[in-house]
């Protein structure tokens, strides 16, 4: 670099004024170039000297967050990318550029492309469709949403890193510990280190054909701590070994099957031809799963604890608004389980893992009780009657099903029987005896007095009312009989009750539909008085309908109770009494609910008080 004045003045010149002001230019623009290098806002060499140079060994951003802009949305109109300030060494070209300040550059306009960061003369960054000399970075632009994402730094650019990294090296939040040198940091981690990486670690330099060496290690059983000695585990040839310690014993053993339950993974090692090929270090410092060793506590080692209580979730506070639940692992079949829901303070139980049930909502058993009532016949009917006939061949049905009404069943029948034959004697009778009773009749419900002194029999009767009789007669067509029913005993039976309020899950509806729901442990049989309905979701304006159905079929015949048009932004409630039968005998509620809102998804609650019959 030179400059050249002019100095051949002599007396009697016209444009010396002229000629002191070239000089006077070339000599300030002259300043402000080694001015520039001397601030670090130009390149060459006295802007960045021989000693820096030397570290500063290739092109890079002087410090991690040089020159650095933020991925995301920007904000219109401008949508302007916010780049920080920064310092940049060229490498080779020698040029040394920065910034004291932030600059925004704006996309508003930019097509949807890949876009290059770089700095001119003044160390100002600037952006362009293509790369420029002394580009630092580049990223994707989306300019029909307004995005910047893939930044990256541009080909052989380099992060050289500045004071500020090398303090952040200096400070460790997870230990909120500082250290005085980067290298008493790594002795640290060396330290923390060692003693856990080092155990059952691999000793290749003893490996021995097929001949497996580990080094000393120690593992932790529940309370107890086992020490093992370094040693070796001979594997299979031609196959893949699974390495691995017991934490139960501490013992090293290896197979070709797989990893164990129970058992802590150290090495896959797979073998060729007498000799160990490729060794894979798998080793954990704990053990989730069935088992136990790093984790603190091996399953199946005890059956119960010393402490009278067990708390789930023993970290929580404030406001509680996480389930809890205890859980059996079933295998194939679903795992069932119970918790406590936090939305609704209850404790519920599952037996199939997908649906919830209140504790205390299952079916009650009401000791259900049978009784009977006698039920008179005020002008007794004559359901049988015979005229000269003769023996029977075998017993013969009376059907008095027509002849009784009991809705519960019926238990025994009162019957007024005359039989006479034109010649009586001791063998000559009728019996009488309930529809194929497997022993033969007594006396007591036999009759072979003439038609002058009628017999009054009580007789059982099967569920069908069907008894039986068999005529004895003296003669083919000898015997007549009569018979009339004077009464019946009926069953009565569920005089039990008790009452029930029953709230299942809600039950989530979409919009311009229905759900047919069978809600589990409600009840087979017993008299609702009160129904209430909430939409909890708070989104649905349009009406809703609700039905209960005798059956799971859902079909109109079986039709329990219905309301249409309910207003959801309206608590629905309903005292009107009506009784509800589980025609299936499962103890369910067949609901279907219909959201007539034609946008929204419904959300309803359903309570329900009844009593309930045995």
């Amino acid at each position: 670099m030179s400059v050249t004045l002019f100095k051949a003045f002599v007396q009697g010149m016209t444009d010396y004024i002229t000629k002191h002001n070239a000089n006077y230019a070339l000599i300030e623009t002259n300043l402000n170039y080694l001015l520039g290098m001397v601030t670090g806002q130009s390149g060459g060499d006295i802007s960045v000297p021989v000693g820096l140079k030397e570290i500063f060994d290739r092109q890079g951003l002087i410090g991690i967050g040089s020159y650095d802009f933020s991925e995301g949305t920007l904000t219109g109109p401008s949508y302007n990318l916010a780049v920080s300030a920064g310092a940049y060494w060229s490498g080779a070209t020698g040029n040394f550029r920065s910034k004291a300040t932030a600059t925004s550059i704006s996309m508003s306009g930019q097509d949807t492309g890949t876009y290059y960061v770089y700095l001119d003369s003044s160390g100002n960054p600037a952006v362009s469709a293509s790369p420029q000399t002394d580009t630092i970075r580049q990223f994707d632009w989306d300019n029909d949403v307004h995005i910047v994402s893939a930044k990256a730094l541009y080909t052989g650019v380099s992060i050289l890193f500045d004071g500020d990294d090398y303090a952040d090296q200096l400070t460790s939040v997870a230990r909120a510990k500082s250290f005085n040198k980067v290298a008493d940091r790594l002795e640290e981690i060396e330290q923390l280190l060692s003693a856990m990486s080092g155990f059952y670690a691999e000793d290749p330099d003893n490996h021995d054909g097929l001949d497996f060496y580990y080094m000393a290690g120690k593992v932790r059983n529940d309370s107890v701590i086992y020490d093992t000695v370094a040693g070796h585990v001979t594997l299979a040839d031609d196959d893949t070994n699974y390495v691995e310690v017991d934490p139960a014993d501490g013992t090293i053993s290896a197979n070709v099957i797989g990893f164990t339950s129970g058992l802590i993974a150290l090495f896959q090692v797979v073998t060729a031809s007498g000799a160990i090929s490729t060794v894979t270090d798998v080793r954990t410092w704990a053990l989730a799963g069935t088992g136990g060793g790093g984790g603190g506590h091996t399953q199946n080692t005890d059956i119960g604890t010393t402490s009278s209580t067990f708390t789930l979730n023993n970290d929580a506070a404030g406001v509680p608004t996480t389930d809890c639940q205890l859980e059996v692992e079933r295998g194939d079949e679903d795992n069932v389980a119970i918790r406590w829901n936090e939305a609704t303070d209850k404790w519920q139980y599952t037996n199939d893992g997908a649906n919830w049930y209140d504790i205390g909502s299952a079916a009650i058993d009401l000791g259900a009780q049978e009784l009977t009532k006698y039920v008179p016949i005020d002008d007794p009917q004559e359901v049988w009657t015979e005229i000269g006939r003769g023996v029977s061949i075998d017993w013969e049905d009376l059907d008095l099903s027509s002849f009784i009404s009991a809705m519960q069943g019926c238990s025994a029948v009162v019957l007024r029987v005359f039989f006479w034959d034109s010649a009586p004697g001791p063998g000559v009778n009728v019996q009488f005896r309930k529809k194929n009773a497997p022993a033969l009749p007594t006396l007591a419900y036999s009759a072979w007095q003439d038609e002058h002194d009628p017999r009054t029999i009580i007789l059982g009767v099967d569920v069908d009312l069907v008894a039986q009789f068999f005529v004895n007669a003296s003669g083919a067509d000898t015997a007549n009989l009569r018979v009339f029913l004077l009464g019946y005993f009926e069953k009565v039976i569920g005089v039990g009750t008790q009452d029930r309020t029953f709230t299942p899950a809600a039950i989530e509806v979409a919009a311009w539909g229905y759900e047919e729901i069978n809600q589990a442990d409600f009840m087979n049989r017993g008299l609702v008085h009160y129904l209430k309905v909430v939409e909890t979701g708070g989104l649905v304006t349009g009406t809703y309908d609700i039905e209960v159905f005798a059956k799971n079929t859902f079909l109109d015949e079986d039709l329990l109770y219905r309301a249409t048009g309910i207003d959801p932004a309206v608590v629905f409630e309903d005292w009107l009494p009506w009784f509800h039968r589980d025609a299936d005998e499962t103890s369910e509620l067949h609901v279907r609910i219909t959201n007539n809102d034609l946008a929204n998804t419904g959300t309803y609650e359903i309570t329900i008080k009844a009593e309930q019959f045995a």
